[in-house]
């Protein structure tokens, strides 16, 4: 995946290279919030585990004024306030395509506010506690023993989210972002424990609320999020 990524950049700066845009086209985004788990819940107190959290780092590419490309790295802690021996840590990566809500509505014109709405599918890695505590000699989950001898489990993903942002100057905005993670199969809950006897693994969601601060990168006064 990290070989797509790079070639997805390479050819967006090719792009950029041999056009003459009238705005900035790339970006560099950084937020830091909440992990909200959403599901499942069964074993679980959901408050125990809404803390700030959630950091990602994220570089986007504007095709036009409307669309664009985005590529990020995301690190959600899952960890029970009480102990912090209890939890899941998710390592993320993934490709979102984005949509500038605001300039479809051609409501840009003097104002510096906007709404970006975007979604993508990513790839996880998530280190349970249960594991970490059987390599140290503790037990595992029901007593069984780890399926493999890999200390993370690899989740496929798929994210939904909208961004509210406002324009500070020319080359920072600050942002908002509420995103819902779909996560396709997981064998363990938040907290780190393997979920079923039998290894069944099971749809999970969890949703982060961030706020950020977005750098427009380029040459031309205004970037493509602004440009009317």
């Amino acid at each position: 995946m990290t070989r797509t990524y790079i070639l997805i950049l390479l050819l967006c700066a090719s792009n950029l290279s041999f056009s003459q845009k009238r705005y900035n086209v790339f970006s560099v985004e950084l937020s830091y919030g909440m992990n909200i788990p959403i599901m499942p819940l069964s074993t679980i107190n959901q408050s125990n585990y809404n803390f700030p959290r959630h950091l990602d780092l994220g570089l986007r590419y504007n095709f036009n004024e409307f669309y664009g490309i985005k590529l990020y790295v995301a690190r959600d802690r899952f960890q029970n306030k009480n102990d912090k021996n209890i939890g899941n840590t998710y390592k993320r990566i993934g490709i979102e395509g984005t949509y500038n809500f605001t300039n479809h509505l051609s409501l840009n014109d003097n104002i510096n506010f906007n709404i970006l709405l975007h979604a993508g599918v990513g790839l996880t890695h998530a280190f349970p506690e249960s594991i970490k505590r059987y390599r140290n000699g503790g037990e595992f989950t029901f007593g069984l023993t780890p399926e493999n001898t890999k200390d993370y489990e690899r989740i496929g993903n798929m994210t939904f989210g909208v961004t509210p942002q406002y324009r500070y100057s020319d080359r920072i905005a600050l942002r908002m972002d509420f995103a819902f993670i779909f996560n396709r199969e997981q064998q363990y809950y938040y907290n780190g424990e393997l979920i079923n006897f039998d290894r069944r693994k099971i749809t999970g969601r969890f949703a982060n609320f961030t706020i950020g601060i977005q750098y427009y990168i380029g040459n031309r006064r205004s970037h493509a999020d602004w440009y009317y």
